[in-house]
């Protein structure tokens, strides 16, 4: 594991970042920093982004790390950013100078707090950051999907999407890009529906494997300007590479029905469930002044509702908001950083500039307790930086440890088809067994009952006194026979459930060996690629050379003509 530092004390001032949540760890990778002088690629610009924060659930405290393998990507502002297993990825971003933004793909794997580059800069994908990225799945393949966002002048113009220039030099655009994660090659997808127009800074959650939800952000007017939005669009990855969009909510919503109002810089995270629930909090509206509210999408009717919580948490924009499951019944929000309330700089001889206070501690980690209660999430608890380090969280997590580590592991989180074939399989054999154990409690006190009235000399009940002349012997019989018979199919059954977790258990376990496998294999054609590029760059070089020395021998034997 990569170092850490002893006498880190907490994460500072951040906003325009991403904090993803893998296992038991919350983990922050560049953003905008007040210390950060924007400038495209220096020692002191890699040195600062080659470590990366973590929040430990277990303890609440955080701790920084210097990573290794590739250099860190160049584009530590409003990258795109999304999780698979144990693997960050990042995309993009803005580099910190000028109009320079990034395209290139980066894993980050909170294991061994390794880079590795996937991706190099390429012209088929548009430079940008402050759009959306998921992982998604079809037909056992798995791919990243990046939507739109804001960045440099587009090198290649694609034909099915829009790129609208803004005055500040920007492109914003709602392009599409897949890139397949076993072929590492990026895929232009064709979109059906009513996909969203040029969008940036909105959030893009996902909710299903193959489904994500779009909401808010900034399109541009007809002058070139930011127009805040409240729309909400789904998105799904069909079969054959297109993305199938619906338009959830139009412009136009009727007074009588709840509605957040239009905006960006927001932050969206998902409550995980049959039909995941989006918790938003926060961002700023179109005259650029905090919302400072917070709200609860159900994603099966896409209805909204509010819920009630502090200014210390509602009062940001441009900040991170994650969740972690901690039962079916209780999740934990962790808000990050951000951005305040803006202010008016004075600048000097008549100039003035808007300006936003950073979020600064206790306040810059926020954790939110929400329950389920009567079928509503309702705020539990507040905790701020201060409290997250006091032994009253610790008795809170430890409380929740036992418990929830049987709960995930009976849980399955976006299962693939044949996990979820293989679910409903022991969940039929679980029932028929609880038929039977029924089955058997009732034969059980039939046969108790009898016995008590004569006596049943099969051996498994004796009783001295004869039986009265109303007991019939052979209906006793009779019921212990299907009583052994229940027993013996009982024993059946648990051996199948036995067997069936142990061929899960199996299938799990070659499934991680074929990822890891599959992961070496990547890493031996990047590098044979990297060889094959080198050998094929000197063969060029030799070439020439032989060229050269053909022209130098040709003009050698002409001079004696001359």
């Amino acid at each position: 594991m990569a170092s850490s530092s002893s006498s880190f004390k907490g994460i500072g001032e951040i906003f325009e970042h991403s904090a993803p949540v893998v296992g038991e760890s919350l983990f922050v990778w560049g953003g905008s920093k007040p210390w950060y002088h924007g400038v495209h690629e220096s020692p002191q610009k890699i040195k600062l982004y080659s470590t990366i924060d973590r929040l430990d659930f277990r303890t609440g405290r955080w701790s920084s790390h210097v990573t290794r393998g590739t250099s860190p990507p160049l584009g530590p502002i409003g990258y795109f950013c999304t999780v698979r297993n144990n693997d960050i990825f990042y995309m993009g971003g803005y580099c910190g100078h000028d109009n320079c933004y990034h395209n290139d793909v980066n894993l980050f794997n909170t294991l061994n707090y390794e880079w590795n580059k996937l991706i190099s800069s390429s012209d088929i994908v548009m430079k940008r950051g402050f759009g959306g990225m998921v992982c998604m799945e079809s037909m056992g393949t798995e791919y990243l999907l990046v939507i739109g966002g804001h960045g440099s002048t587009p090198t290649t113009y694609q034909s099915q999407y829009q790129y609208d220039q803004m005055v500040a030099g920007h492109f914003r655009t709602n392009e599409h890009n897949l890139l397949s994660l076993s072929t590492r090659q990026w895929i232009i997808p064709t979109i059906s529906g009513q996909c969203c127009r040029p969008t940036s800074v909105f959030t893009l959650t996902k909710i299903s494997n193959n489904k994500s939800v779009l909401f808010g952000g900034s399109v541009t007017d007809d002058e070139g300007y930011n127009l805040h939005v409240n729309n909400v669009y789904t998105c799904q990855l069909e079969s054959d590479a297109t993305i199938h969009w619906e338009s959830v909510k139009g412009p136009v919503v009727p007074a009588s029905v709840q509605w957040p109002v239009e905006r960006r810089a927001h932050a969206i995270t998902s409550i995980i469930s049959d039909s995941p629930t989006l918790v938003m909090i926060g961002g700023v509206d179109q005259e650029s002044q905090l919302v400072n509210d917070s709200w609860l999408l159900d994603t099966s009717q896409y209805q909204w509702s509010k819920i009630v919580l502090p200014e210390s948490v509602t009062g940001r924009s441009d900040h991170s908001l994650s969740s972690i499951m901690m039962s079916p019944d209780c999740v934990w929000l962790v808000v990050v950083g951000g951005a305040g309330a803006t202010e008016v700089r004075d600048l000097g001889r008549g100039y003035e500039e808007p300006w936003s206070q950073l979020i600064t501690d206790p306040n810059i980690t926020m954790l939110i307790e929400l329950v389920l209660i009567k079928g509503q999430w309702t705020v539990s608890e507040v905790l701020d930086s201060t409290d997250l380090t006091k032994e009253a969280y610790q008795h809170k997590y430890q409380s929740f440890l036992k418990t929830r580590q049987w709960w995930q592991d009976c849980f399955i989180v976006y299962p693939t088809e044949k996990e979820v074939q293989q679910q409903q399989y022991i969940q039929v054999l679980q029932h028929e067994l609880r038929v039977f154990e029924v089955n058997k409690t009732s034969l059980q006190e039939a046969l108790l009952e009898a016995s008590q009235q004569g006596d049943v000399t099969d051996g498994t009940y004796t009783k001295t006194p004869p039986p009265p002349a109303s007991v019939d012997d052979s209906k006793v019989k009779s019921s212990i026979q299907e009583w052994k018979n229940i027993t013996e199919e009982i024993e059946k059954l648990k051996a199948i459930v036995v067997d069936s977790e142990t061929y899960i258990a199996t299938l799990t376990k070659e499934k991680t060996l074929t990822n890891e496998e599959v992961e070496k294999l990547k890493a031996k054609v990047v590098d044979d690629d990297m060889v094959i590029a080198k050998l094929t760059k000197e063969k060029l070089q030799l070439k020439e050379e032989l060229q050269s020395l053909k022209d130098t021998t040709t003009a050698v034997t002409l001079i004696p003509l001359l």
